[in-house]
């Protein structure tokens, strides 16, 4: 049945808000920009130069409002012990009926039981998972049987290219590594990502 609710819209003129903006994030903000999204942003330290594509980064204790003043909201924080399911009742409630939530970061950042009743209860409009809190998704979960939910099995990544710039990513780092430079992508151990 066809309903108001689940008539297409359109992305152009819409708030997309990132819920951490470091490599996926930035790429995210880039291309939702280009298809003229107006892009906000949460992040750990809103001091540090503002990505490209994004209008407005808010402290972490802001997330309240950017998820409520978005249409979409796309989760590529990285888990660490702040970020365990930061998305949850609360954050659900603060969003818009009509909002979408992604997650495309990890599975441990979201509720996935507040989650299932803010689908329920209307309180958001859908979500689209590439990533669970359990993986994969129990063939229990509730989750299955909602209209409202695009499942993809962590895969949401995967396109022809992806080998070829992950071995050319390998590559420079190898290079750089044999030449004594700065590697690319260094994880801060203390941080978690």
């Amino acid at each position: 049945m066809w309903t108001e609710s689940a008539r297409p819209r359109e992305i152009s003129g819409a708030t997309l808000g990132l819920v951490g903006v470091g490599s996926i994030g930035s790429e995210v903000a880039k291309s939702a920009a280009a298809l003229g999204m107006d892009v906000i942003a949460t992040r750990e330290d809103p001091r540090k130069p503002v990505p490209e594509g994004v209008r407005t980064v808010f402290a972490t204790s802001e997330l309240l409002q950017m998820l409520a003043e978005s249409d979409y909201v796309v989760l590529t924080a990285a888990v660490t012990p702040a970020t365990q399911k930061m998305i949850d009742e609360k954050c659900l409630a603060a969003m818009k009926p009509s909002a979408c939530l992604i997650n495309v970061g990890r599975g441990a950042l979201l509720d996935e039981a507040a989650l299932t009743n803010a689908l329920r209860s209307k309180n958001i409009a859908a979500a689209a998972l590439d990533v669970f809190e359990k993986e994969p998704l129990p063939q229990d979960s509730p989750l299955w049987d909602m209209e409202n939910v695009l499942i993809t099995p962590h895969t949401a990544g995967l396109t022809d290219k992806l080998w070829e710039r992950q071995y050319a990513f390998f590559s420079e780092n190898l290079k750089r590594f044999m030449n004594g430079q700065p590697l690319l992508a260094l994880v801060d151990k203390q941080k978690g990502y």
